[in-house]
């Protein structure tokens, strides 16, 4: 495959021969099958098309890390990295490593712990207001709370104490705290152009010696796919990417953005992806890589004729960041990929043609535009690791 395009000596060989580029994606092989997706999969889901991607990323994941927590960051002691974290987010990969046990329940603990202690003092304050005039004339407001005190308790300080609690031990015991879990599970490598994925396994549960599993395939042979599904309030929906020539996932939704009522966030999701991988522009204006902007080539490239300022995110106050988050929201809810053709259909033949892929398909035979027969997938490439 040739180096995508404008990004090639001049860089030094920085970014890799498979780095994703839209103009330079080669012929793909026929999808003569779809691994990941029955009839039945297919009706509760559907795949999203390539190439037209906006300048666009769900609100939640733009606004998780804001300017005052990027400030704390730089000033802070890394304790991911003395924990031994594999995960990685800056100019070269998106790494999902999932902490440790214990550091997954003491961030439960916290989060849930506040939000619960915030609903639950509001709840109790009208409960014992409105308790006091409901129990009789004779009622003062100390008789009115030792007679709900339990239900307070269970309302406000059961919560609070959950709260309290692990802030006390990741401020306390903070190495012990922050602990590195068995490995990453997957990567987005920009500078490559490839998708990882890591399976971890054992002959024996619980014992013996772990096998790991590491699957390599070029970023451009995936597909992203939003999973739908019903939950107790109503319609879910989830991001998934799909190895197009085998039964390889890529849970990506479960780590970024969760489940939403709605799809639009799965669609900004899979914008931002591809804007990521995309080496032939700069990367996403995403706050948490503002300081890792500098290291890539041609966004510090583009970051120098378009003159724009170093610290743009992190001195950017609430207030402004705010309005920012706002119109990221707007954009979000104003996609249009619904009615985009699926540029990649230009390249590969798929199993089941959706409308989208015929708007874009430019070919009427299984080869390739010269009359040859497309290249074989690239799937095979698997690393096997022992522990």
């Amino acid at each position: 495959m040739d180096k995508p395009a404008n990004v090639g000596d001049e860089f030094g060989g920085y970014y890799g021969t498979a780095a994703y580029s839209p103009n330079s994606i080669p012929e793909q092989p026929v999808q003569n099958r779809d691994f990941n997706h029955s009839k039945l999969g297919r009706s509760a889901g559907f795949r999203l098309p390539w190439g037209g991607a906006q300048d666009v990323m769900p609100s939640n994941l733009f606004a998780r890390w804001r300017p005052k927590d990027l400030r704390r960051m730089e000033k802070r002691e890394d304790l991911l990295a003395e924990a031994g974290d594999q995960g990685q987010l800056d100019q070269e990969s998106i790494c999902y490593a999932p902490l440790a046990f214990r550091s997954k329940l003491i961030h439960v603990f916290e989060v849930y712990g506040k939000g619960f202690f915030c609903v639950g003092l509001a709840v109790s304050i009208f409960m014992y207001v409105t308790g006091v005039f409901e129990l009789g004339p004779n009622t003062t407001w100390r008789s009115a709370f030792f007679e709900l005190w339990p239900l307070f308790f269970v309302l406000a300080g059961v919560p609070g104490l959950m709260w309290l609690s692990s802030t006390l031990v990741f401020t306390l015991f903070p190495r012990w705290s922050v602990k590195a879990g068995r490995g990453p599970e997957w990567e987005l490598d920009r500078r490559k152009g490839m998708v990882r994925v890591w399976c971890y396994r054992r002959r024996i549960p619980f014992i013996g010696r772990r096998t790991i599993t590491v699957f390599e395939a070029p970023f451009y042979e995936f597909d992203g796919f939003v999973a739908g599904g019903v939950a107790r309030y109503g319609a879910r929906f989830d991001f998934i990417l799909c190895h197009r020539y085998s039964k390889l996932k890529v849970h990506i939704g479960d780590s970024l953005l969760g489940w939403h009522h709605n799809p639009r966030p799965c669609y900004a999701l899979w914008d931002f992806l591809q804007n990521y991988m995309d080496v032939s522009r700069p990367l996403p204006e995403f706050p948490v890589l503002e300081p890792h902007r500098h290291k890539d080539p041609v966004t510090a490239e583009h970051d120098r004729k378009s003159g724009r300022p170093e610290r743009y995110w992190r001195d950017m106050d609430d207030k402004t960041f705010k309005q920012k988050e706002d119109e990221m929201l707007s954009r979000v809810l104003s996609l249009n990929t619904e009615q985009r053709p699926n540029l990649m259909a230009k390249k590969v033949r798929y199993a089941h043609m959706t409308p989208e892929d015929m708007l874009a398909y430019g070919r009427g035979s299984r080869q390739g535009r010269n009359g040859a027969r497309a290249p074989r997938p690239s799937v095979g490439h698997v690393q096997r690791d022992w522990k």
